[in-house]
C-alpha cells in the first residue's frame, strides 16, 4: 500500500475565505489540500449581495438595538427574524452581543475591522488576476435608501466613523438619487453612496473560479465534511466523513460551522448563524438598477445580478442547519417590489448562514493552545469582501511573513 500523502497545509471550507487561502498559500509554494462537503449552494460566499463594500465597518451591534428590541423579540421587524428554538444554543453569543451595544464598542470593533476593510478590494484585484475573475467586478458604488430624513440624522455615528476612518461619502438628496437610479421607485428622501465600493456580477461565479485556479495550480479537493482536528507530532491531522487527512497545517475556514470543530480543539467561542435568504427576479421592460442598493428602513438589498437582480433579506438567527422559513423573505420581497420593479422570479429560493461573533469581528489567528491550526472564520456580513485579505493574512501566519494589517483584535482569545 502506498504511504498517505501529506499535504503542507489542510483547508476546512471551500469558501471564499478557504479558496482565498489556498490560492495565497500556493503562490508560496505550499502543497494545499481543500476539505469541503462540496454544496457550493450552502455557502454564504454563494448567497451574498455581490458587494465589495468600503463602508462595512460598523459593527451589527449597536445602541440603537436598545429600541428595537421588542418589535425584534416579537418578530414584527422585516430586518431581524429570531427562530425562537434556537435561542437556547445563541444565549451565549446573544448576552455578549447586548454587551457590545453600546458606543463605546462600537468605536473599538470599527477602529480594528477598518484595515482589514480597507485592504480587500485591492486584494481582490490581485487575486482576480489569477483566477481569472477581473471582468465580474464592478466599481460602481453602493446605495443606502432613506425614506425619511430624520432616519439618515439618527445614524451620525456611523457618518462619524467613516469619516474619521478615510471611508468616502456622500449625501444625495431627491433628486440626485434618481439620477442615478432613474428606475427606483420615488420613495427616498436622503441616500448615501460609498464611491469607494464595488460588487460583482455573480458571487457563486467568482468562487467558481477561484476552485477552477487552485485545482489548476495543483491544488487538491477532498469533497467531505470534516468532524474532527486534532495536533500530532510535527502536523496535524483532519477526520472526515471519508478518510482522514495528514498535513503540517490546518486552516479552520468552515464558516457557519467553524465554531463546532473549533469546540473539539477545546475553544468554546459565542456563535451565532446569521442566516440570509435571497430569490432573483428580471426587471420589468426598460428598468435597470446600476448597483447594489439597501433599503435602510425597509431592511432589504437589492444587487443587480446579469440580467436579474438578486433580492437579500435581512437577519433570521437560528442554526445553520435548521429547515428554511421563507416568511421573511416574502415580507421584503413585497416592500422591495415597490422600489424596483420586480418582474419574473428567476431561479429557485435561497437561504444560507453568514458566521457571527458577538462583536463583528472575525477569528483570524494561530490557535493559542495548537501551533499547528489557524482559525480564519467568524466575518459575518463581509466574509465574500474580507475573504482575499484574510487569505493573505492566514498565508502569512503560517509562512512566518510580517502581516500589514494587523490582526491582535481577531484573537480567539478575546472570548476566553
Amino acid at each position: 500500500m502506498s504511504p498517505e500523502p501529506i499535504h503542507d497545509v489542510a483547508i476546512i471550507g471551500a469558501g471564499m475565505v478557504g479558496l482565498s487561502a489556498g490560492l495565497e498559500l500556493q503562490a508560496r509554494g505550499r502543497s494545499v489540500i481543500v476539505i469541503d462537503p462540496g454544496d457550493e449552494r450552502v455557502r454564504a460566499s454563494f448567497g451574498n449581495a455581490g458587494v465589495l463594500s468600503r463602508g462595512s465597518i460598523i459593527p451589527v451591534a449597536g445602541p440603537g438595538i436598545w429600541k428595537n428590541l421588542p418589535r425584534y423579540a416579537r418578530n414584527v421587524d422585516a430586518s431581524v427574524r429570531l427562530r425562537y428554538g434556537s435561542m437556547p444554543a445563541i444565549l451565549p453569543w446573544l448576552r455578549r452581543f447586548l454587551a457590545n451595544a453600546n458606543v463605546e464598542a462600537v468605536r473599538r470593533s470599527a477602529a480594528a475591522i477598518n484595515p482589514l476593510v480597507a485592504a480587500s478590494f485591492d486584494r481582490h484585484l490581485a487575486l482576480g488576476e489569477i483566477a481569472g475573475t477581473l471582468p465580474l467586478i464592478r466599481h460602481n458604488g453602493w446605495l443606502r435608501l432613506y425614506r425619511k430624513a430624520e432616519t439618515l440624522e439618527a445614524a451620525a455615528l456611523e457618518r462619524e466613523l467613516f469619516a474619521a476612518h478615510g471611508v468616502a461619502t456622500e449625501i444625495l438628496r431627491d433628486g440626485e438619487i434618481y439620477e442615478l437610479e432613474p428606475s427606483l421607485a420615488r420613495r427616498y428622501s436622503r441616500a448615501v453612496l460609498f464611491p469607494q465600493t464595488g460588487s460583482v456580477e455573480s458571487p457563486g461565479e467568482v468562487v467558481r473560479r477561484y476552485e477552477q485556479a487552485f485545482r489548476a495550480r495543483g491544488g487538491s479537493y477532498l469533497p467531505s465534511r470534516a468532524t474532527d482536528i486534532r495536533q500530532i507530532e510535527g502536523g496535524v491531522e483532519i477526520r472526515t466523513q471519508g478518510p482522514v487527512v495528514k498535513a503540517g497545517h490546518a486552516v479552520l475556514a468552515a464558516g457557519a460551522w467553524s465554531a463546532a470543530l473549533a469546540r473539539r480543539l477545546g475553544y468554546r467561542i459565542p456563535f451565532a448563524a446569521e442566516r440570509g435568504y435571497h430569490v432573483h427576479h428580471r426587471l420589468r421592460d426598460g428598468a435597470r438598477l446600476n448597483r447594489p442598493v439597501n433599503d435602510v428602513e425597509g431592511g432589504f438589498v437589492v444587487s443587480p445580478m446579469g440580467d436579474t437582480v438578486r433580492v437579500l433579506s435581512g437577519v433570521e438567527l437560528g442554526g445553520p442547519d435548521l429547515a428554511p422559513n421563507f416568511r421573511q423573505l416574502e415580507t421584503i420581497l413585497r416592500d422591495a417590489a415597490a422600489t424596483v420593479p420586480l418582474g419574473e422570479q428567476a431561479g429557485e429560493r435561497w437561504v444560507g448562514s453568514r458566521p457571527s461573533t458577538p462583536d463583528s469581528l472575525p477569528v483570524i489567528c494561530r490557535s493559542p493552545g495548537h501551533d499547528r491550526v489557524i482559525f480564519a472564520f467568524g466575518h459575518g456580513h463581509i466574509g465574500f469582501s474580507t475573504g482575499p485579505v484574510t487569505g493573505e493574512v492566514v498565508a502569512k501566519l503560517i509562512c512566518g511573513e510580517a502581516q500589514t494589517v494587523p490582526i491582535e483584535p481577531f484573537d480567539v482569545r478575546r472570548f476566553q
